[in-house]
């Protein structure tokens, strides 16, 4: 049983009075801050609140018109207490109609993230049931202080709040709010006046939904942790450990323990006495709080399904009262699920659960089926790419920009790395067919359309191999308008979307005249809501406004970003056939000579002349797949078993990639088209792009082959140098993610039987290493003794299939510690020989010219596929003709936050 208030019945009157002239105030609200116990004065201004009362208390007053007072008052036995206040008229108060004219869009958008941050997040099932009735009542501005900016929020009168959910009316009088960048507070005085429900269903609805809310908060964790039953009560607390730079933390929980978690044992915890009723909890470190009581589709762990939460004490240590309520919750701060729970799930401090809790178990806010409908989720994922213009002529260049959509980012390393690419018509009958690398999360590519294609409406279709098994509507489609070469599109106004203030995006442009040609450099700057600079990932596409029109109702990456949101479940969650693709994939069935042949086969395959190699093996049946071979265009690829005597045997035939069926109806554009005269037409045909590189250097240092990592590009994680010769192997294997003495990297490949990670010494490549050659290798390496140690994981479709478990690329000091493979020209003879094709050639956007070439009038004059700010910035300088009059700057993408955002600037080029 929770004690909340003494058993004895205790007294607390007195009067309140207009403080500017002593008359006594009637209907004035008196109440006991955070509880649902309080009056109303009579007419000759007088109150009285009875019955059994906490021993510290925060005595509140109120009046419309009038400053609120309150006063803190300690109770003591059975007795009354006496209290007078005299309230201060507030100099100026706006009426209602005033109050609600002030609104605009800014004050839309600044009372929505109220909502969001006051009330309940979007994703609460309570926030439905939530509102504010008198909102007009807020004022917001931004405050420009010496430290971060910040939001701040005032209200000249209380708001009205009811929730629905907990079954109260309730009054909030607002001291102070601030919104900074991803965080926030705001203080107040509260009164709890309980719903009068009768219907017996409704009422139960809302005691469990106030029980749900008492289990697992902070008040239930923190009383837990007062009467000593944490694990009781199904809690666990983890101390945060000091963060180890030279490892990186996992979302995997039985990887972290002892790691960067390490387990608190609950009578650990100093809990003092206070002569004024409360206590003093020591609060030395940061700690992660679990509770197992209940389901929850957390995205800390991949491996938990319940609350996470993360509680710290900035002053060392915090007070709480007998039910574990903190005394001044600012020295309290919480994030993870206790940093969710809003108003609209706060429970008045007199508030007693009318069960005993030993009864609750599992209760549920999330039910099995959300929990089956987040597992199946969690590895969705969907491109999104812009073009360079909106709508093209036969034989143009077409260049596409983007990234994946993931529905849980954590997952990102793991998905896909082949984006499928269809050009299609307004039948449905298929085109043009690409395909092209996904890296780091990123899509860019170009290709050229033919010359004989006919003018009309077409689309483009994208997908993955993986995205086969999620509903068609997860496809990506863009439409893609042909024009005959003689016609145009009539221009329409732009109009930009609303980005309701989350995001400034500011261009400044210079133009400068450097012999006869003309020159102007752009430098955009991306602002948060609080007007400080933030970064971005996006597209660039920067058009002649007289030769490219804009048209109306274009996809957009804010439309796109609705994909994430959609969280009805189908009615079936089984997964297809379909695997995940590493790089180019080869499928394909063995066929056996002889019935005493093995079932299950090793199958060599070779790409070219050894190229890229690599063996796998059939299952029973004969199937066998490669994954993560790396070319363009088209390859020759021999493949043929082989015994232990390098012996062919038996064939092979290979399973063609059939395109999914066409089954929606096709995007298409709403345009009207005009003829144009011959001297204005200009076409974006390959080649023909004047731009400057954003910096030039001089005397640049020839690299060597090895700095320059033999050809494979820069590392996901590197270590070199005297942090090499410090650093113990155990710390070692932490900051790369090696798992099993190295064997597997992080979450690279997770969940599929990838090989062992191609070993790179000093420039030789050891593929394919058995476990026994792989320990081998690995124990003969002291990291004192290494030059560098870098590691691939997104980056290692490069390698090719060798590189399908990751890559491990070690640099000794003494140059080759062993003698270098050598490598046989390879024998074809027995291999069955397949033509296939490749990720498609990326044509690059020109970025450098001779000074002296003519600058001629294109559509595109800049385009950039993912282009990133730096301290939320962005430049870059071009070169234009003479003639160009109007331009249009067109930036879309996502911030570092995941705000999703699209503009296009208008320019006059004078």
């Amino acid at each position: 049983m929770l004690l909340v208030f003494s058993a004895n019945s205790q007294t607390i009157s007195g009067t309140v009075k207009n403080a500017k002239t002593g008359e006594p105030m009637a209907f004035a609200n008196v109440f006991i801050n955070n509880t649902t116990q309080g009056s109303t004065t009579d007419d000759k201004g007088n109150f009285i609140i009875s019955g059994s009362l906490p021993r510290n208390v925060e005595l509140v007053a109120s009046f419309v018109g009038f400053e609120t007072a309150t006063k803190t008052l300690s109770i003591t036995g059975s007795g009354a207490t006496k209290v007078d206040f005299k309230l201060k008229p507030l100099e100026s108060v706006l009426t209602e109609v005033q109050l609600k004219s002030r609104r605009d869009k800014k004050w839309e958008r600044d009372l929505r993230r109220f909502k969001e941050v006051f009330l309940a997040l979007p994703s609460d099932p309570f926030a439905s049931q939530l509102d504010i009735k008198n909102p007009w009542v807020l004022d917001f501005e931004t405050v420009k202080a010496n430290g971060p900016n910040y939001v701040r929020a005032t209200a000249q009168e209380p708001l009205h709040i009811v929730n629905h959910a907990l079954g109260y009316e309730v009054t909030y009088y607002l001291k102070d709010y601030r919104y900074y960048h991803n965080r926030s507070s705001y203080v107040g005085s509260v009164f709890f006046d309980a719903q009068e429900l009768t219907d017996s269903v409704e009422l139960a609805n809302v005691e469990t939904n106030k029980l749900n809310s008492y289990m697992g908060s902070i008040r239930h964790f923190l009383k837990s942790v007062l009467l000593a039953r944490v694990h009781e009560e199904n809690f666990q607390i983890f101390e945060l450990l000091p963060v180890d730079h030279f490892r990186e933390r996992t979302n995997v929980f039985t990887e972290e323990i002892d790691k960067s978690i390490k387990r608190v044992f609950a009578d650990s915890i100093q809990r003092i006495p206070l002569e004024n009723g409360n206590y003093r909890v020591v609060w030395p470190y940061d700690a992660e709080i679990h509770y197992s009581e209940k389901f929850w589709l957390n995205h800390y762990y991949s491996d938990l399904y319940y609350p996470v939460s993360w509680i710290s004490a900035p002053l060392g240590y915090f007070d709480i009262d007998r039910n574990g309520i903190p005394v001044v919750p600012s020295q309290v701060v919480l994030s993870g699920y206790m940093g969710r729970q809003r108003m609209g799930r706060f429970l008045p401090h007199d508030y007693v659960p009318s069960k005993s809790l030993d009864g609750y178990q599992y209760l549920t806010e999330v039910d099995s089926s959300q929990m089956r409908f987040s597992r199946w989720n969690n590895i969705r994922e969907k491109p999104y790419f812009s073009t360079n213009k909106p709508y093209y002529y036969p034989g143009e260049t077409v260049w596409i920009g983007g990234q994946m959509l993931y529905q849980n980012r954590n997952m990102s390393d793991s998905l896909s790395r082949v984006l499928y690419l269809d050009l299609m018509g307004k039948d449905a009958e298929l085109i043009q067919s690409e395909a092209y690398a996904v890296k780091d999360g990123k899509i860019s590519g170009s290709f050229v359309l033919s010359q004989t294609l006919e003018s009309g409406d077409y689309f483009l279709r994208a997908y993955t191999e993986w995205m086969l098994n999620f509903p068609e509507k997860d496809i990506f489609l863009r439409a893609l308008p042909i024009l005959k070469k003689e016609e145009s599109i009539q221009p329409i106004a732009i109009s930009n979307p609303d980005l309701f203030g989350e995001l400034t995006i500011n261009l400044d442009e210079s133009l400068s005249l450097r012999d006869s040609d003309k020159e102007m450099e752009f430098q955009l700057s991306f602002l948060d809501e609080t007007e400080e600079l933030t970064d971005a990932q996006f597209t660039i596409s920067l058009t002649d406004a007289d030769l490219v029109s804009t048209i109306a109702e274009q996809m957009t990456i804010m439309n796109a970003m609705d994909w994430l949101d959609a969280k009805d479940p189908p009615k079936k969650l089984a997964m297809g056939k379909h695997q995940i693709e590493f790089g180019i994939t080869i499928e394909g069935q063995f066929t056996r000579d002889k019935k005493r042949d093995p079932l299950i086969n090793p199958i060599t395959i070779v790409r070219d002349d050894l190229a890229d190699y690599g063996i796998v093996n059939t299952d029973s049946s004969g199937y066998f797949r490669a994954t993560g071979l790396y070319f363009t265009d088209t390859a020759t690829i021999s493949i043929a078993a082989l015994d232990s005597k390098q012996r062919h045997y038996g064939s092979v035939t290979l399973k063609e990639k059939s395109k999914p069926a066409f089954k929606g109806t096709y995007p298409k554009l709403n345009y009207q088209t005009f003829q144009r005269k011959n001297d204005e037409l200009k076409f974006d045909f390959t080649g023909d792009y004047v731009l400057l590189e954003e910096f030039l250097k001089e005397d640049t240092k020839m690299e060597t082959l090895e700095e320059r990592n033999y050809g494979y590009g820069s590392p996901d994680r590197e270590l070199s140098g005297e942090r090499l010769e410090t650093i113990s192997p155990e710390a070692l294997a932490g900051y790369f993610g090696f798992k099993r003495g190295g064997k597997s990297i992080g979450n690279y490949n997770f969940g599929l039987n990838a090989s062992n990670p191609l070993l790179i010494i000093d420039g030789t490549q050891y593929p394919f290493l058995s476990d026994e050659d792989f320990d081998a290798m690995m124990s003969t390496f002291i990291p004192a003794e290494l030059e560098s140690i870098k590691v691939y994981t997104f980056n290692a479709p490069s390698f090719g299939m060798a590189g399908f478990g990751g890559v491990i690329m070690i640099t000794t000091k003494k140059g080759n510690r062993t003698p270098p493979v050598e490598q046989a020209a390879f024998n074809s003879s027995g291999f069955q020989q397949f033509k296939m094709k490749g990720f498609s050639r990326e044509i690059p956007f020109p970025n450098s010219f001779e000074n002296n070439q003519p600058v001629e009038s294109k559509p595109t004059l800049f385009w950039e596929a993912n282009a990133e700010s730096d301290m939320g910035t962005y430049s870059f300088k071009v070169k234009i003709p003479q003639a160009l009059k109007r331009m249009n700057l067109r930036v879309e993408g996502l911030t570092k936050d995941v705000l999703p955002f699209e503009k296009i600037f208008e320019i006059d080029v004078k």
